[in-house]
């Protein structure tokens, strides 16, 4: 009679090679999420690049038939309820329902920021892209040294992103003023910056203060 053997056994893994085939497809799946979420951060930094281009066309517009740029939603400016309220919550250093109302400049003033999705936590205003009119700023805060180099740098105004890195202020004194660089990285420190002189480069140090 020949002998088979326990053909069961010689077919079965064992579970030390359960256990590298288990710890390969962790790696693989670990590197695809990375590598879907660095995709995803750069679509929406795309997708920012692309509305602050369509929202400083609409500035332009704007200027053009008004020859001044529309002014911003700032409700500690301003004091105006029925101008400078979002949605029910009052709102600073925005751009206003004046670039789409009674013209419609921009379908929509209130542009929410693709990289701030889900944050809900966040204050209204931070949700949506900063605007400043530097004029607004220069006027309302006459003894500040920053707003009017800022304005001889940026020009009219200035279009704001929170950046891949989501932090506006960055917890040091240039805040808004570090510009995003993805040459340093997809996920690195800095905002999104466009504004009426653009690309100017490098903000100078004369403007890299607490404002």
């Amino acid at each position: 009679m020949t002998f088979r053997g326990n053909s069961r056994s010689a077919s079965a893994f064992t579970l030390a090679e359960l256990l590298i085939v288990v710890g390969i497809i962790a790696i693989l799946a670990a590197i695809a999420v990375s590598n879907y979420a660095l995709v995803s951060v750069r679509s929406k930094v795309a997708r920012v690049h692309s509305e602050l281009r369509t929202l400083a066309g609409a500035i332009e517009m704007y200027n053009v038939d008004h020859d001044r740029q529309p002014r911003m939603a700032d409700f500690v400016f301003y004091g105006d309820v029925a101008f400078d309220t979002i949605d029910g919550v009052v709102v600073r250093g925005v751009m206003s329902k004046a670039l789409s109302t009674p013209i419609a400049y921009a379908t929509n003033a209130h542009v929410r920021d693709p990289l701030m999705d889900g944050n809900s936590a966040a204050n209204l205003d931070e949700q949506i892209y900063t605007y400043h009119d530097l004029d607004s700023y220069i006027h309302h805060e006459p003894n500040s040294s920053f707003w009017p180099r800022a304005k001889d740098f940026y020009g009219e105004w200035r279009l704001i992103s929170v950046g891949p890195d989501l932090d506006f202020g960055h917890g040091f004194s240039n805040s808004a003023q570090l510009p995003y660089d993805p040459t340093n990285g997809t996920v690195s420190l800095g905002n999104i910056i466009y504004a009426h002189n653009q690309d100017r480069g490098f903000p100078p140090d004369g403007i890299l203060g607490i404002h």
